[in-house]
């Protein structure tokens, strides 16, 4: 069926968010939380804040033949960026669908956001075979993080922990408990005898609330910049506020902080569940130290498994940072899974391509993309 295809405005949010929640997505449903949702990403956003031309937000396609209903969406997030101190815009793909009865032109919509401007590189870390299949038919490049694809975790209570996987294999509840008690003593005694467990706590660690990030990551993030020419979201005091002011993290999201005379480092851990097999999880959704320092970051580690004890979690789970500190995490025995796809996908604008290509640009966690921005 014919389609047409236009610039989203603010006012499309409760077409969209309506469409996206027919094909699936978790979207908020009443009118009030829905513009609460998009504010967020469209008015609010650090990347909007700035002079000159601004991104698009994203694009609508219309059934051209039945009064320009909406038949398709493709969200668009702009977010700050930093290469050294250069200010870099990152378009995010986010957010985006079609009905059945269009989706012969869903390329439309993927033209629009490949060939937008006022930005200086798309990146896409949804990690689905459909969007990775998308995104390298517009000539897109996996980006070259080691180990991206590879997540770390710990367990912490054996007990639910195998209650969880013996559930995802559809096991009947009476049954999987049994299981997992008989199975459970032999795990937990291969983590005691494997040291499988960050524990070298080396430094003060203290646990702040969203509400007490301070001027103090202000100075962190200078520092970090000022340190290498390195692809970095910006996690500035006002950005990493916006970033976990979604009411999904609302009492769920704890800062582990290193502080001496400075903030030497911090890591941002959120309890992120998977109900539909009673999975309890921590994840570390963020970590930035000064000079990478070993010490700071092997306290931050150690803090975040006995919080896991504490909250009675099963895992507790790293995603991303580059090799040389993945390298130390791997130094506690985690346990780890690949995702069944390549997670993360990039194409340059107007950013220099060439400075892309080396391993040591990049520093992705789940931070970044929209992977907790939901």
């Amino acid at each position: 069926m014919p389609s047409n295809i236009r610039p989203a405005v603010f006012e499309d949010c409760i077409a969209a968010s309506a469409l996206l929640k027919e094909l699936g997505l978790n979207m908020p449903a009443e009118p009030a939380q829905v513009r609460v949702h998009w504010q967020r990403f469209w008015q609010s956003n650090p990347a909007l804040q700035g002079a000159g031309p601004q991104p698009d937000l994203g694009w609508v396609m219309e059934d051209t033949e039945d009064a320009g209903t909406m038949v398709g969406f493709f969200g668009n997030i702009p977010l700050l960026y930093s290469y050294g101190t250069q200010r870099i815009i990152v378009a995010d793909a986010s957010q985006w669908g079609v009905l059945k009865s269009h989706r012969a032109d869903t390329h439309l919509l993927c033209d629009a956001y490949f060939q937008q401007k006022n930005i200086d590189l798309l990146l896409v870390t949804t990690g689905i075979k459909p969007t990775g299949r998308i995104f390298e038919q517009y000539d897109s490049l996996k980006v070259p993080q080691p180990g991206y694809d590879e997540i770390l975790f710990w367990v912490v209570n054996s007990e639910g922990f195998l209650q969880s996987i013996l559930r995802k294999k559809n096991w009947d509840n009476a049954i999987l408990r049994a299981g997992a008690t008989v199975l459970s003593p032999a795990l937990t005694f291969e983590r005691t005898i494997s040291r499988r467990k960050p524990s070298a706590k080396l430094k003060t660690v203290d646990r702040l609330t969203l509400s007490e990030i301070s001027d103090d990551f202000d100075d962190l993030w200078q520092r970090k910049q000022n340190e290498a020419e390195r692809l970095l979201a910006c996690r500035n005091a006002a950005c990493l506020c916006w970033h976990f002011e979604a009411p999904v993290f609302e009492n769920k999201t704890t800062i582990l902080a290193c502080k001496t005379n400075l903030l030497d480092g911090y890591a941002i851990v959120v309890e992120e569940d998977v109900p539909d097999i009673g999975l309890k999880r921590l994840k570390i959704a963020d970590v930035l130290i000064a000079g990478d320092d070993e010490d700071v970051f092997r306290s931050l580690l150690a803090e975040a498994y006995v919080l896991a004890q504490e909250k009675n979690c099963h895992v507790l789970e790293l995603i991303g940072l580059p090799p040389h500190l993945r390298k130390i995490a791997q130094g506690a025995k985690p346990f780890s899974r690949r995702m069944p796809v390549w997670p993360a996908y990039y194409k340059p604008s107007a950013f220099d391509s060439d400075q892309l290509t080396r391993t040591d640009t990049w520093y992705l966690t789940p931070y970044d993309g929209d992977t907790l921005l939901m």
